[in-house]
């Protein structure tokens, strides 16, 4: 699950680029290129099209669509399917690319852990080629709090160990127990960004990931934003 992050990252930023260069592609046409490599953090796997209802290859159960951010959390960007993915498989499935060989050890992981449940929505942006691009928020619920600490724990560090890129810490002291990084893409003449959030409460874990290509503006702070707003919500005393 460590090797070829960044790479794959920049190849998800130029399919991406090269759907947005047509003449305003569809939001599918975005989705199903974008998401078809590795990010970091989180690989990626085709996502279904916007238009598609979502389905799971078993009953889903554990996080629902409110365990997200709400659709319209940063300004400019489509609307987006929510996926409900009810094991560990299918959450690796749609994370992770397709043929890649650290998937059984990742259901594995996750299996270990308790999976019990997820939940995932892609939202590509209106402008690609100014802001950003894509902004992918994900939900899942493992066996208890001591396994959602330790799989944001794990996230964060596999992220930094598998890229060279420059990547820098999120400051979120006002979030306990939150984690992010941001990770600048350079490989050749292709350049982008990475700003990937994530945190727990109780036993479900939070992700929030947002990516730009070329010299288009990440909105970081919009995202860390949407991150607060979720973690307040979810965190909040009943």
């Amino acid at each position: 699950m460590r090797a070829r992050a960044a790479a794959a990252a920049a190849a998800a930023l130029v399919l991406l680029a090269g759907a947005a260069a047509g003449c305003g592609g569809s939001s599918e046409t975005v989705t199903r290129t974008v998401t078809t490599d590795r990010l970091p953090g989180t690989t990626t796997a085709p996502a279904a099209p916007a238009t598609a209802p979502a389905t799971s290859p078993t009953a889903p159960s554990g996080p629902g669509e409110g365990s997200l951010p709400p659709p319209d959390a940063l300004a400019g960007l489509r609307n987006g399917v929510a996926r409900p993915l009810g094991d560990a498989q299918s959450f690796v499935d749609a994370l992770y690319q397709a043929g890649d060989p650290v998937k059984p050890s990742a259901v594995a992981r996750l299996s270990a852990s308790g999976y019990a449940g997820g939940i995932l929505r892609d939202q590509v942006g209106q402008d690609p080629a100014r802001g950003i691009a894509l902004f992918r928020t994900y939900a899942l619920a493992l066996r208890d709090d001591a396994a959602a600490s330790a799989e944001v724990g794990a996230a964060v560090e596999e992220v930094r160990a598998s890229t060279s890129q420059p990547t820098r810490d999120l400051d979120l002291s006002d979030l306990p127990g939150a984690q992010g990084l941001h990770v600048d893409i350079q490989q050749g003449t292709l350049t982008g960004a990475v700003v990937f959030v994530t945190f727990a409460s109780g036993p479900v874990v939070y992700g929030l990931q947002g990516v730009s290509t070329n010299t288009a503006t990440l909105p970081e702070d919009e995202i860390v934003g949407a991150a607060r707003d979720l973690y307040e919500r979810v965190t909040a005393a009943p």
